[in-house]
């Protein structure tokens, strides 16, 4: 594995660790993180901790291309394209264009920072993917 590849896979799960301080207190202590992050407490509260749930779901979802990005392609790019790159793009507009309280760019600021870093590494790795290498050469 070329070294863009483990950097990869030793970001994603960095990103999984940082994810880890969202999902426990949205699970466990959720109101004491809206207080942190001055944001209102909804009534209901599970709606929260259905957040750090799935939060939680997507986290472990990310394990595969972690280990082996040229196995789990598809699952690596979506990880860095649609969970990073669509949660950040998500929170982003919800706070600038609809109002949403700016304790969502949290969120935003932790997956844009992720799915940037990520996506380079993942493209750099499988620019020099051993598989596509080997299919090329004749």
């Amino acid at each position: 594995m070329n070294p863009y590849a483990k950097w990869f896979g030793r970001v994603v799960w960095l990103g999984i660790f940082v994810n880890c301080f969202f999902i426990i207190p949205l699970l466990f202590f959720p109101e004491a993180l809206l207080s942190l992050l001055k944001m209102q407490i909804p009534v209901p509260i599970i709606w929260v901790r259905a957040a750090g749930l799935l939060l939680l779901e997507i986290s472990i979802l990310y394990i595969p291309g972690a280990i082996d990005p040229y196995r789990y392609k598809a699952t690596a790019w979506m990880s860095v394209l649609v969970t990073r790159g669509g949660g950040s793009s998500f929170f982003i507009c919800a706070v600038l264009f609809f109002g949403q309280e700016i304790g969502f760019l949290s969120i935003a600021l932790v997956d844009l920072f992720f799915g940037v870093v990520e996506g380079i590494l993942l493209y750099l790795a499988l620019k020099n993917d051993p598989q596509t290498l080997a299919n090329t050469t004749v």
